[in-house]
């Protein structure tokens, strides 16, 4: 169990951590140190490399507006502040900050609720003779144009996830699959492979199958002719009465005992996660009430930066516990033991069959 703990642990570390970008970090520290220009730069050089998850991509577009903000670019850093509102409509802008920055923030809410965010949805699949042949989504709402590709996560047949890369024409993307059951999640990119948004995801799929072929009746059977009535055989011998009793054991189950290991360690990693959760909680409520005229506007970002970083790490070890959870349920129910079986003999002529088919 500890060693099981011990390697989940470190894999959501490692999924955390390597979504880091140098130049996005270099630009956190410009910031706190209110050297914007050069802050703008190394923002610039973040966005160009890509490859950032959600949270940092989101970081990535409020610290541009912050940046463009203080350095009297308003309009530029209004569209900033949308693209953050149109990724994630429910992200806390108001009250972080002071004089003229909240102006384009306010300008970038009053944009959203004329044009609302990124909107995505399901198609219906493609189907034939019974099998699921393609799935497909489309971005419904994407004002600021930011989505250009879409990565398909796909499952077939209860296989193993792998990963589709699917062009965007049209607002539309699609897969080509081949499988009576199919299930699947997508994320959404930028034109540099941000992360932009998620339809559906691993724990949470979307489930696609085909309607069954239509039956088609069988021609009518020929009239059969009255067959001789078989010889009856005579019964055979009853059971003596003392016969011997046959009886089986259930073996041990080593699947149940790694169950247990995983559920535990799917336990520790939910109450880590809901630690950072309410760390991050707390410390929103604090940088709130510390918020007032005259505060220290750049020590206040900085303690929001780390708010964030919590937060990022309590969705992780949540969602990490939860699978491995899931797991170690499912080893636990598939590792139960067999009870014993026993035949008893009832009389001259019959016997009883005890125990679990």
């Amino acid at each position: 169990m500890r060693r099981t703990l011990l390697l989940g642990t470190l894999l959501a570390s490692s999924f955390v951590w390597a979504q880091k970008n140098p130049d996005l970090e270099k630009a956190q520290q410009l910031l706190a140190q209110r050297k914007y220009p050069d802050a703008l730069k190394a923002l610039e050089a973040a966005e160009k490399k890509g490859g950032l998850d959600r949270d940092s991509f989101l970081t990535l577009l409020e610290s541009k507006g912050l940046a463009l903000a203080s350095t009297n670019k308003l309009e530029a850093a209004e569209l900033a502040f949308r693209a953050v509102l149109g990724v994630d409509p429910r992200r806390e802008l108001s009250g972080k900050y002071a004089g003229a920055v909240n102006k384009p923030i306010d300008a970038a809410k009053a944009w959203l609720k004329d044009n609302g965010p990124i909107s995505i949805v399901a198609l219906d699949p493609g189907v034939s003779a019974g099998r699921v042949k393609q799935v497909s989504l489309a971005v419904k709402n994407d004002p600021q144009a930011v989505v250009k590709a879409v990565k398909f996560y796909v499952k077939m047949d209860g296989g193993s996830w792998k990963p589709n890369d699917a062009a965007l024409v049209n607002g539309a993307a699609s897969l080509d699959t081949d499988a009576d059951a199919v299930e699947w999640w997508a994320e959404l990119q930028d034109a540099s492979k941000n992360q932009v948004a998620f339809l559906g995801s691993a724990l949470k799929p979307i489930r696609n199958t085909a309607p069954a072929p239509v039956a088609v009746a069988p021609p009518p059977a020929p009239e059969k002719k009255p067959e001789p009535e078989p010889v009856k055989a005579e019964p055979a011998p009853a059971p003596r009465a003392d016969a011997a009793v046959t009886t089986t054991t259930p073996s041990v189950s080593g699947t149940r005992i790694a169950g247990y290991a995983l559920l535990g360690a799917g336990v520790i990693a939910l109450g880590v996660g809901t630690y950072f959760g309410i760390t991050s909680s707390g410390q929103f409520a604090a940088i709130q009430a510390d918020n007032v005229p005259g505060a220290n506007q750049v020590d206040l970002f900085a303690r929001d930066q780390a708010r964030i970083q919590n937060a990022t790490l309590a969705n992780v070890f949540l969602i990490s516990g939860a699978a491995v959870a899931a797991g170690g349920a499912v080893l636990w129910f598939l590792g139960a033991p067999d009870a014993p079986v026993a035949v008893v003999p009832m009389g001259p002529t019959g016997l009883a069959v005890t125990g679990r088919f």
